[in-house]
């Protein structure tokens, strides 16, 4: 190696970064050593988009260069640009003839769910030892985005002594026990880990676990030893704000944001979460207060400002809100968020055209965002334009089914009966949720059908069928952006169970996280009925959350019966009606994604 380079691997393996980049720029060649050393050192201060830059020319002057290639496809990975790694390796010549470029291509596919594809380079890659590690964790995050749960377990029971001891891989395990319901066993695991190697994450996970079993003073221990370890850790705080509320402890709501807040210097991710939680506990008083002070000290924050917006438009503020959100809008037109709320503005005065404009400008960037595609229907439909009939299209899209007996019942009643039994004993929470569109009802908490049950496994089965028979029968249409999804493959991305009691309903919403929404009817009171004049516990869709009074429009109802699955695109307004009845309505929701 000339003696330069050794000067400046030797500063490298030091972590004398500095001095790296001094004496690279003092003897500056095209040489694939000198451009390999330069971006490690550039990525090793942090400089992410200079190491990007630099990768990119030095590919260009050695496109067949494996280790530079390898480097490269790891930075984008680590960076989280997997699109742009996965369209960077395809058209390369180079880059899937190299094991580790190839793997970190899988990750991208993974991540960027392309699974069908990623499953089929996984089952034909070759890789050495030295990759064996990284070929099983990929396939356990294959599975994992395929939702296929008792599959991971099963890869875990199969994998190499050597992994299967090791800490991420037994952390993942315990993850996964929790997903499938095994809470005990996913808890055992997690406090064997801690031992190890206790973290805030581990603490984190920890109190969570506690909390599905509904041991909550031992939740709020790890919770807050969590915020001891890792005083900004957000979800930690939404959690801890979540079980106070449900345990009515509201003399501890929000103690943990200011505590944090006095102890240690501002953080603008945490006051956002902070205004975030001071909203939906209604405190609005407090939400204007910390939001004021917050963009005065975080000038150049844009998501301090998107909040404080949305507190002065709650205090009748209209036009300085506006204001806010139209310059946001300008700096940032590829944020979704931004998009949807200065669209509200002008529904609410009137000026669709200008809502459509801004909507379709944000589409551009985010082509598959439920919230986007549903105030742009509003808007349509406020403008009488056809187009909301070509996105809505409820006598197409909008189908009732009934579910299939599964295999050992005679009737699909049977099947419910003891269903009902099983979701009935997982209610076990009376308080409203903060953050969900049940009134006067409670909802399950975790991936429902995730859970190891034979009888949500039967369920399933006869959700599928249904599912599947939908998506055959959808037209195809390139530009719509609920049939070019189509492609005939789904996973289910969530999935609930709702008890509404007597008086409860469901407010107006849509699924930010769906592409189909698919509730199931597993029980209905005797008092639902087509000849109801109240239409208590009806399913309605069309009408917005938007409380635009004479201006609103049911498109559609449906009164549901036991036993039938309602399919529909997530990007439709949906609702239900007061339900009045002493007996319960019992449903299982789902979120459906296409599969790529």
């Amino acid at each position: 190696m000339i003696n330069y380079l050794q000067q400046a691997f030797s500063a490298f393996n030091n972590k004398q970064y500095l001095q790296v980049i001094e004496i690279l720029n003092s003897n500056k060649t095209n040489s694939a050593d000198w451009y390999m050393l330069y971006t490690l050192t550039l990525a090793a201060l942090n400089n992410y988009n200079e190491a990007e830059l630099c990768y990119n020319k030095a590919l260009t002057l050695h496109p067949l260069n494996h280790a530079l290639i390898d480097n490269y496809t790891n930075l984008l990975c680590k960076l989280g640009k997997y699109l742009e790694c996965m369209n960077w390796c395809e058209n390369s010549t180079e880059a899937l003839k190299t094991q580790k470029a190839y793997f970190n291509y899988i990750e991208s596919l993974i991540q960027t769910e392309h699974l069908i594809q990623a499953k089929h380079h996984l089952n034909k890659i070759s890789y050495n030892d030295e990759l064996l590690t990284r070929f099983h964790w990929l396939q356990i995050a294959l599975y994992e985005a395929l939702g296929d749960l008792e599959k991971i377990e099963l890869q875990f029971q199969q994998l190499p002594e050597a992994i299967f001891e090791q800490f991420h891989f037994k952390y993942k395990r315990a993850c996964n026990f929790r997903n499938l319901g095994q809470f005990q066993e996913a808890l055992a695991l997690f406090l064997s880990l801690d031992k190890i190697h206790s973290s805030a994450e581990l603490n984190y996970v920890i109190g969570c676990t506690y909390y599905d079993l509904k041991k909550l003073d031992y939740a709020e221990i790890h919770l807050k030893q969590c915020l001891a370890q890792a005083p900004n850790y957000i979800p930690a705080h939404e959690s801890l704000n979540k079980l106070y509320w449900e345990k009515s402890a509201k003399s501890s709501l929000m103690s943990s944001y200011q505590t944090t807040l006095k102890k240690f210097p501002a953080n603008p991710v945490l006051i956002h979460s902070q205004i975030g939680q001071l909203l939906q506990i209604n405190d609005l008083e407090s939400a204007m207060k910390i939001s004021i002070q917050a963009v005065n000290l975080f000038k150049d924050n844009l998501d301090l400002k998107h909040a404080y917006s949305i507190v002065l438009d709650k205090f009748g503020e209209h036009e300085q809100a506006f204001n806010i959100l139209y310059t946001l809008v300008q700096q940032a037109p590829e944020n979704a968020r931004y998009a949807v709320d200065l669209s509200n503005f002008y529904i609410q005065n009137h000026e669709y055209k200008l809502a459509v404009k801004h909507l379709e400008e944000a589409i551009k960037f985010n082509p598959y965002n439920q919230e986007l595609w549903a105030y742009l229907s509003t808007a349509w439909r406020l403008l009488n334009d056809e187009k909301y009939f070509w996105l809505t299209n409820y006598q197409q899209f909008v189908r009732v089914m009934e579910l299939p007996p599964p295999k050992g019942y005679k009737s699909i009643e049977n099947f419910n009966d003891d269903l009902k039994s099983l979701l009935l004993n997982l209610h076990t929470n009376d308080k409203q949720p903060l953050d969900q569109s049940v009134r006067s009802g409670s909802q399950t908490t975790g991936h429902l059908l995730y859970r190891s049950n034979e009888l949500l496994n039967l369920f399933k089965k006869s959700m599928t069928s249904c599912i599947n028979n939908y998506l055959m029968a959808l037209p195809k249409d390139p530009t719509h952006p609920l049939l070019v999804r189509n492609q005939h493959r789904f996973t289910t991305k969530g999935s609930w169970s709702v008890k509404l009691d007597h008086g409860g309903y469901h407010a107006n919403h849509i699924h930010p996280h769906g592409w189909l929404s698919a509730p199931s009817y597993i029980s209905i009171p005797d008092e639902m009925n087509n000849s109801d004049i109240t239409k208590s516990g009806w399913l309605k869709l069309g009408e917005t959350s938007l409380e635009l009074g004479q201006r609103e429009a049911i498109a559609m109802e449906v009164c549901p019966e036991p036993g039938q699955i309602i399919i529909f695109p997530s990007y439709i307004w949906h609702g239900t009606h007061k339900l009045i009845s002493n007996q319960p309505r019992l449903t299982i929701p789902c979120d459906i994604m296409p599969l790529r």
